[in-house]
């Protein structure tokens, strides 16, 4: 399993932010072609998000979604929907299991579950944290911002399994 770098990653966000409104309609599109159950996870997962929230949540999808297109050169199969909810359940019962502990043991716990991809999921928390910050700052609530954690972290991490097989069949051959 390959650790996609801090530097693939920063280069991922900047290029995505700098696309034209066109570019990103085909760019989506191809997207939700190639991963139509993760899209649509994360469209219906954040359903009772308000509208900038949504944006949000679609935005830092595709932008994760790229990351991991760019950080392998093998085709990522599209993720069924069983493999999704076995990972929102596991991430869901982590959070439930920690809700109730000491903050050192949070962030002990929180570099743990970090550990396969540490540089997307800091892009993840760092861009959910600074939505309020900038030229059109965006209040989410705690519930949205956990929502969106909890959804994209989702995806990052059925991303990561499909890329770490993609590229253990590769180098079986």
């Amino acid at each position: 399993m390959s650790e996609i770098s801090e530097e693939l990653v920063t280069e991922t966000w900047q290029a995505m932010s700098g696309i034209s409104p066109e570019q990103a309609r085909m760019e989506m599109g191809e997207a939700g072609r190639e991963q139509p159950e993760l899209l649509a996870f994360v469209l219906g997962s954040v359903t009772d998000c308000h509208p900038g929230a949504q944006e949000l949540a679609v935005y830092l999808y595709f932008v994760i979604y790229r990351i991991f297109k760019n950080g392998t050169e093998q085709t990522l199969s599209p993720i069924p929907a069983e493999k999704i909810e076995h990972h929102l359940t596991r991430n869901e019962e982590l959070l439930a299991r920690l809700e109730p502990a000491h903050s050192r043991f949070l962030e002990r716990a929180a570099q743990l579950e970090t550990r396969s991809q540490p540089f997307v999921v800091k892009y993840l928390v760092d861009a959910i944290m600074e939505a309020d910050e900038g030229e059109e700052p965006l209040e989410l609530t705690e519930e949205e911002s956990g929502t969106l954690y909890l959804v994209l972290k989702t995806a990052i991490d059925v991303l990561d399994e499909e890329m770490a097989r993609v590229e253990s069949v590769v180098s079986l051959e």
